[in-house]
C-alpha cells in the first residue's frame, strides 16, 4: 500500500504514521492555517524534522517522499491494544522489544 493511502486529507487529524523508530504526522495551526509536517524519533524523543507549508497537500506530499514502512496509528479506538492495528485510545502507543531484537507496538490504555 502506498503512503498516500495511509495518511490523507480525511485522517491526518485523527492519527499519525509510525514505524519501529519514527512517528510522523501533520498538525494545523493559525488563521489562515499553516500545515506542519513533523517527524519524531519515538525511541529517543528527538525531533527528526519539522517543516511548515501553506497547504495540507504540501505537507502530506513532503511526508510521502520519506521511504519508511509506515503504519497508520489512529488516536481513536482500540483493537487488542496493538499499535500496528491503529487502535490506541486515551493513551499512547509504546514500542517495546518482543524478543530476538524485534519490536512490537502496544497501547498503554484502551
Amino acid at each position: 500500500m502506498s503512503f498516500e493511502h495511509l495518511l490523507h486529507r480525511d485522517n491526518y487529524r485523527s492519527g499519525f504514521l509510525i514505524d519501529e523508530e519514527w512517528m510522523a504526522g501533520v498538525s494545523e495551526e493559525g488563521v489562515p492555517p499553516t500545515f506542519n509536517a513533523f517527524i519524531v524519533n519515538h525511541v529517543t524523543g528527538e525531533a527528526v524534522g519539522y517543516t511548515s507549508f501553506p497547504s495540507l497537500e504540501g505537507a502530506l506530499e513532503a511526508l510521502s517522499r520519506i521511504p519508511r514502512k509506515w503504519k497508520f496509528e489512529s488516536t481513536a479506538g482500540c483493537s487488542g491494544g496493538r499499535c500496528e492495528e491503529g487502535r490506541c485510545k486515551g493513551g499512547s502507543c509504546k514500542v517495546t522489544a518482543s524478543g530476538a531484537g524485534s519490536q512490537q507496538g502496544h497501547c498503554d490504555s484502551c
